[in-house]
């Protein structure tokens, strides 16, 4: 009676402990996320800090090692930044940065495959204004990586070339005004993981960057 009485337990107790468990590195990494969103991680001290950009990282590697680099067919569309790690050539802080709970979905980028184009738009600092850009891309040929044999060993490609062709800055109902020494030629994104629902990738500076779809965002607002 008393085993029969555990295994009953643990029939009841499973299904709800089984909401905490993390199990795949998308998971991971969304609630990493949504912590940075929900929280201001600044404030923590540098082991903490540390800590947090250990955990980005480690889950970096393991999505890396998932196979799933650049699709036309699955990028196409528009995306929400949600984490960025600056790289080390960036002038910003070595540490994650995530929008407020309240601005995730005000920037976007938009992949159009048909014009090779990514749309960006990005509201200014301050709130006042949308800065837009347009960048230029093409698959290259220079990154790619081989999946594991149960993949029977397929070429992931994994890098796509971008340039900068320009930039708007529009400030309530005044015109538009282009941004000098936006265009520059010659940098890349490096694609490590893609799905339905998150983008993650490397830029030419160094930079990584997380970016999901807005329907996976509100779930997992409300999830973590």
């Amino acid at each position: 009676m008393k085993l029969l009485s555990i295994l009953l337990t643990l029939l009841l107790v499973a299904p709800d402990t089984a909401a905490f468990i993390i199990a795949t590195p998308k998971e991971a990494l969304a609630k990493l996320v949504i912590e940075n969103l929900k929280y201001d991680t600044s404030k923590l001290s540098p082991k903490l800090q540390q800590e947090k950009r250990d955990e980005f990282t480690q889950l970096v590697d393991d999505l890396w090692a998932e196979s799933r680099g650049y699709d036309s067919d699955v990028v196409e569309g528009i995306w929400t930044p949600v984490l960025t790690l600056p790289g080390k050539k960036s002038r910003k802080q070595q540490s994650l940065v995530g929008n407020k709970v309240e601005k995730a979905g005000l920037a976007t980028d938009e992949f159009v495959i048909r014009d090779g184009e990514i749309r960006v738009t990005v509201p200014t600092p301050r709130g006042n204004g949308m800065i837009e850009g347009l960048l230029a891309f093409e698959p290259s040929s220079e990154n790619y990586s081989v999946s594991s044999e149960g993949n029977n060993g397929k070429i992931v490609l994994r890098r796509i070339a971008v340039d900068n062709v320009k930039a708007t800055f529009k400030y309530k109902c005044l015109p538009k005004l282009f941004v000098p020494g936006f265009r520059k030629k010659g940098g890349y994104l490096d694609f490590i993981y893609l799905d339905e629902d998150v983008r993650v990738t490397k830029g030419s500076l160094g930079g990584t960057f997380v970016h999901m779809r807005k329907e996976y965002l509100e779930r997992v607002m409300q999830e973590y």
